[in-house]
């Protein structure tokens, strides 16, 4: 969105290209600053160590101390940080101590490393802080497993240990100190350079260049056009990245219209594909799979020639980056004469694209805490306030039951992967020992991590194959490498630093990339240590193979949950969200007491975004091209692009509501119709989180007394319609409630897919 100078083959053209490519691929350049913030501490507590005078293995205790301790320590805000850093430094003392004092009493030391292992998970429970605290422990009794030291060197260790608690606080804290006005401001570029790349995708992708639908849809089928969803992706992530940040850097006024903007552009953006893809078709084509579900028009007669207004459309598009970068708000250009109907949608789309991406670049001129302007006017083509009707005619709130209280006992969900996580360490420990009396710990915390941010056995398992896999790519490379660099003691160095940045930046994007940089970190120490062996890593793959292999098992038999148990919980969790939304776009619209404010409707759909989000994440088992279950797999992908599309209906009925003042429909005719469908829609949802819906759409006809409704409510029943469609066939796809989930296949004819 902001213009460049400097051509891409200058020194400075370079450095901004791979800005770009950082922010667009690392919204808010979270895994860098976290990369940073890791590979900083370290460094600056070895070099502080080895001034003072410091022995190897209080670099290695200090250093191991160092790299979990960065990753783990997390928090909203910079005083919460500080608080748990320091809390971290006891925990990580008494932990190191127990771990030296009962080194000689190896079954006593077991025990109590088993325990802790059950405490560390346990701990989840307290959040952020609970989970680093107990990694932190945990941590610190694992590194003095291999690195023994005398009880008399205690007072050393706890030396090193402030040390680098010190030098880990003045990297964060100041040296590279990410404050929410910091990571807000970095998020704001990550969304313009997504901006930007969407806008180059769609001036690249030629959608109507040869004047056929059925081009356009075969071209999507073949993945030409994977690149633009793929930003768009990007674009929806770093939407709702800024939407969670903006609260707690910027004062009500700017964080709502933030908010509202940022929603605005992410749904224009979306629609103005949909349009191009409609666009595509010829003039009579069918649009009915497209009108239900988002999905791609199906297969029509191509008759030959670009549609009316479609070289003028192409030509928009290709000078869209420009119009970004120059910024301003555009004026509407000319639509040529006589265009295609759907040409039309589509110049219109981009019309309110590019308006919405100026309104979020005005936004964004609010930096966070500064003093806001007069709220806003609603916009020009927004329906004018009406008379206040009486409060009994807003649609109610949506009729949740009352939440059931939290599982006690074994059926509390960190208790029970406690209990998991001690019987599969347990086993390791003794399997461990037979395989390797020296690295028997390496069968320990292969069957720890794998239960680390999983809730199901089937995300315990995959997390396993995964960390076998990486460990497996990271033994062949290290073999290589640990030869090449032997006697390179500076190289091996440089290249562990290197490992250890990857393993940090890598880790919340691939788990596999992550095990990979881990092994070769192992072997690159191993060999600066001079404890590197010709079956070292042999011995790492052997142990990490069955410490997977313990926590599957404890998984599968120790107070097993299903996947499709916590997948359940979770399409509840989503369905009750965007009934949530729904009702709150109604209320807005029907009701001029509702809050004034245009958050309340993109707060809630900002929440169903998030639990959509994390049902898909939970369904990961489920999708996965290995997955055994091919019908259910088949259903979940199908059920998944239906949520995924109900969430973006959500996100433009949060729009439009935000367009006009509160109650801008209480003195229309269309009113009634719009508090049938949404009560209707509401319902629905609720029903279907409760296992009672079935597939039957609600009625199509209009309520008793509803009149011809003007453009803008048109387009707002429309989307109820759509959502409502898409709820139905939801309802079709799962089982009923006496039955397993997802074992149904979808539908035929109806292919699940993600909106663009």
């Amino acid at each position: 969105m902001d213009a460049e100078t400097g051509g891409a083959g200058s020194p400075g053209g370079a450095l901004r290209a791979v800005r770009h490519i950082l922010h667009a691929t690392d919204p808010g350049l979270v895994r860098l600053v976290g990369a940073a913030h890791t590979v900083g501490a370290i460094c600056l507590s070895l070099a502080v160590l080895w001034a003072l005078g410091f022995a190897t293995p209080f670099l290695v205790a200090a250093g191991s101390s160092a790299l979990v301790w960065s990753m783990v320590l997390t928090g909203p805000r910079e005083a919460e940080q500080a608080v748990t850093h320091a809390l971290g430094l006891p925990a990580a003392l008494l932990s190191a101590t127990a771990a030296v004092l009962l080194a000689p009493y190896p079954v006593v030391s077991g025990a109590v490393f088993v325990a802790l292992l059950f405490v560390t998970v346990y701990v989840r429970r307290y959040g952020p802080r609970g989970t680093a605290l107990g990694m932190n422990a945990f941590q610190m009794y694992f590194v003095m497993q291999f690195v023994p030291l005398p009880a008399d060197q205690l007072p050393q260790l706890w030396a090193a240990l402030a040390v680098a608690f010190g030098c880990g606080a003045f990297v964060r804290f100041v040296l590279l100190r990410t404050s929410p006005d910091r990571s807000f401001v970095r998020l704001r570029r990550s969304v313009r350079a997504c901006l930007g790349d969407v806008a180059e995708a769609l001036a690249a992708s030629a959608v109507l260049g040869d004047g056929g639908g059925a081009g356009t849809r075969d071209r999507y089928r073949a993945g030409r056009t994977t690149p633009l969803r793929r930003r768009l992706r990007r674009l929806h992530t770093c939407a709702l990245m800024l939407q969670d940040s903006v609260e707690a850097c910027a004062v009500p006024e700017v964080a709502a219209r933030v908010r509202t903007r940022m929603t605005e552009t992410d749904v224009r953006a979306e629609r103005l594909v949909v349009m191009l893809l409609r666009a595509g078709q010829d003039a009579g084509t069918s649009t009915e799979d497209f009108a239900h579900h988002l999905h791609l028009p199906g297969p029509g007669t191509r008759t030959g020639g670009a549609p009316a207004g479609a070289d003028s459309l192409a030509a928009r598009l290709r000078a869209l980056p420009e119009t970004l970068a120059r910024g301003g708000t555009p004026a509407p250009p000319p639509v040529p004469a006589d265009p295609v109907a759907a040409v039309a949608d589509a110049h219109q789309a981009l019309t309110d694209f590019e308006q919405a991406a100026a309104g979020l670049r005005e936004a964004f001129r609010w930096s966070p805490g500064a003093p806001t302007e007069p709220a806003e006017a609603p916009a020009p083509h927004a329906s004018p306030a009406v008379p206040a009707v009486p409060p009994a005619s807003a649609p109610p709130a949506a009729d949740h039951p009352e939440p059931e209280p939290e599982p006690g006992g074994l059926r509390r969900p960190t208790t029970r992967a406690a209990v998991q996580v001690a019987c599969g360490a347990a086993l390791a420990t003794v399997g461990g020992q037979l395989i390797s009396a020296d690295h028997w710990y390496w069968a320990v915390l292969a069957c720890w991590m794998v239960f680390f941010n999983t809730s199901s056995t089937g995300e315990i398992a995959l997390k396993g194959s995964r960390r076998v896999a990486g460990t497996l790519v990271g033994a062949l490379v290290g073999l290589f490498v640990a030869s090449a660099l032997a006697g390179h003691p500076w190289p091996a160095f440089v290249l562990t630093l290197i490992c250890v940045f990857g393993m940090a930046y890598t880790a919340a994007l691939s788990y596999t990339a992550a095990t990979f940089f881990i092994t070769l970190m192992i072997a690159l120490l191993s060999d600066l240590l001079g404890s590197y062996t010709d079956g070292l890593l042999l011995v790492r793959i052997a142990e990490t193979a069955f410490g997977v292999l313990c926590g599957v098992v404890a998984a599968v038999v120790v107070l097993p949950r299903a996947t499709g148990q916590r997948t359940d919980a979770l399409l509840a969790d989503a369905l009750r969200a965007l009934a949530d939304a729904v009702t709150a776009t109604a209320r807005r619209l029907a009701s001029p007491l509702a809050d004034p404010s245009p958050d309340g409707p993109v707060r809630a759909a900002h929440t169903a975004d998030r639990r959509v989000e994390e049902l898909v994440r939970s369904l990961t088992p489920l999708v996965h091209p290995v997955a055994p279950h091919r019908s259910r797999r088949r259903t979940s992908l199908y059920v998944q692009g239906l949520l995924e599309t109900c969430a973006y209906h959500a996100r433009v009925l949060a729009v439009e509501a935000g367009r006009g003042a509160p109650g801008s429909w209480s003195g229309s005719p269309a009113r009634v119709l719009l508090e049938e469908r949404a009560r209707t829609l509401a319902v629905r949802l609720e029903e279907l989180a409760e296992g009672r819906a079935d597939g039957q759409p609600s009625p199509a006809g209009g309520a008793p007394g509803a009149g011809t409704p003007t453009p803008d409510e048109a387009r707002v029943l429309l989307h109820l319609r759509r959502m409502d469609d898409d709820v139905g066939a939801i309802a079709e796809a799962l089982p009923r409630a006496a039955r397993k989930p997802w074992d149904r296949a979808a539908p035929a004819g109806r292919p699940g897919r993600q909106p663009p």
